[in-house]
């Protein structure tokens, strides 16, 4: 009994910790099903509530914190002109300041639109709706990572699973070891990048699927023919359709595999597409450098890609003539099949033209992705000013990532420069703008792009 009142005194700030432990399938289905992804539900939510809405003071409030926010990615990532320690506390309190705005203006937005947020939905969904919204012969594998409880307060990180079917109670299925899947999960992106040879594909693929797939198949029904996965943790890099049964089959010549980010996922309203027009939206060759400035060429230069181990003042968008020749491709073939493509080349795929998009069937976006480092991301040559400055960090990962449009090589010029574009059309689009983009109708997203897949994988968001 002490050791559950342990347990459940920890439970408030490890929500999975006490029944991944205990093995409470139930329970815990429930808690993920309520707690995974709440926060980015909740932020994406009312942010797209509030720019549909009629009322116009919430549109106010929704272009203030865009500002607001704008302005913060702007402190930390720009150059200073200025290297002083007057300057730095100045910076610092705008800092402060901003924060308090932002959090501010955040609680405004929800409080506007209570009742209607997918994040405060969440707190009452039950397994029995999930189970009423799974189709037919599938099943939802909703895996965890958590600490896992040994005694003596000791613990280890887990992976495991709860496997949820329509007609039994959802299963706990206990993974293994943290460390040894992800360092299983490293070897995998290194192989699935070229970076090793064939052999050890092969067998990273044999091993993710011992170590992380055989498991839970034990606990699929006999019929199940489609697995919906959400994953959890550095599992989220993983393609489950691609890992290695016995006798070399791959897991999808099995199952029809499906990814959601929760399984709340599957309770979302979905629009009818009976007697819709099959519309194909395509972005490609877009002009970075906005008609002005000078396209990088350097040969010192480095691809948006490469961002993670290098500076924003190293930072250039490469043009993409290649993405051209695809969508003359891609438009040719659509009209073949009875499709109705529309081509955004050059100048004209900005920002503002992809906020026009309502949930074609087809959206397919031909560019430079990014991911920008949690760490300080410009630092003056002249080391003595770089020391003046301190290291200011980004922590939100939906405003550190996102895809680069027309104009986008001239607001990274401007940032350096202490200067904001208009942020509504600056080309780029950051990931926390996407969430409000409308496609809801949207069959398939298409990023056509190099080292897809990176980034940073939060437990339990």
């Amino acid at each position: 009994t002490s050791e559950r009142q342990r347990l459940a005194f920890q439970q408030t700030n490890q929500p999975y910790k006490l029944f991944g432990t205990l093995g409470r399938a139930t329970e815990l289905a429930e808690t993920i099903l309520r707690q995974k992804g709440v926060v980015l539900d909740s932020l994406l939510e009312d942010r797209l509530v509030a720019e549909a809405s009629a009322d116009p003071k919430q549109r106010e409030l929704v272009q203030e914190l865009t500002l607001a926010k704008q302005r913060m990615t702007q402190l930390v990532i720009e150059t200073p002109s200025d290297p002083s320690e007057v300057s730095r506390q100045q910076r610092e309190k705008e800092k402060e300041k901003l924060s308090a705005k932002i959090e501010q203006l955040e609680s405004n937005l929800a409080r506007s639109t209570a009742g209607l947020g997918r994040g405060r939905r969440a707190l009452a969904v039950s397994v029995d709706q999930i189970k009423s919204a799974l189709p037919k012969q599938a099943v939802l594998v909703e895996l965890v990572r958590y600490s896992h409880y040994l005694g003596r307060s000791k613990e280890e990180p887990r992976y495991g699973a709860v496997v949820i079917a329509a007609d039994r109670a959802p299963q706990w299925v206990p993974v293994g070891n943290a460390a040894d899947v992800e360092k299983n999960v490293q070897v995998y992106q290194r192989s699935v990048r070229g970076i090793t040879d064939e052999t050890t594909l092969s067998a990273v693929l044999r091993a993710l699927h011992d170590q992380i797939w055989a498991p839970i198949e034990k606990t699929l029904p006999a019929d199940c023919k489609t697995i919906i996965v959400s994953p959890d943790g550095e599992l989220s890099f993983v393609s489950f359709a691609t890992l290695l049964a016995p006798h070399s089959r791959f897991v999808c010549e099995k199952y029809s595999v499906r990814y959601v980010a929760s399984g709340r996922d599957l309770l979302r309203d979905k629009k009818s597409t009976a007697g819709l027009v099959k519309t194909l939206r395509i972005f490609a060759n877009a002009d970075f450098a906005g008609g002005a400035g000078t396209q990088a060429a350097d040969r010192n230069a480095v691809a948006l890609r490469s961002v993670e181990t290098r500076d924003l003042q190293d930072l250039s968008l490469p043009s993409l003539p290649g993405t051209e020749k695809e969508s003359v491709e891609l438009e040719a073939r659509a009209k073949q099949s009875g499709w109705q493509p529309e081509v955004i080349l050059g100048a004209n795929a900005t920002e503002g033209e992809l906020r026009k998009s309502d949930s074609p069937r087809i959206l397919h976006l031909a560019t430079h992705g990014f991911f920008l480092p949690e760490r300080q991301l410009a630092r003056p040559a002249d080391t003595r000013a770089a020391s003046a400055i301190p290291q200011g960090r980004l922590l939100n990962p939906m405003q550190r990532s996102g895809l680069a449009l027309t104009g986008a090589q001239r607001t990274f010029q401007s940032w350096m420069k202490g200067e904001v574009p208009p942020t509504e059309n600056d080309g780029v689009v950051t990931a926390e703008e996407v969430g409000g983009l409308k496609l809801s109708g949207t069959w398939l997203v298409a990023l056509s792009a190099c080292e897809t897949g990176s980034g940073e994988a939060k437990a339990g968001e």
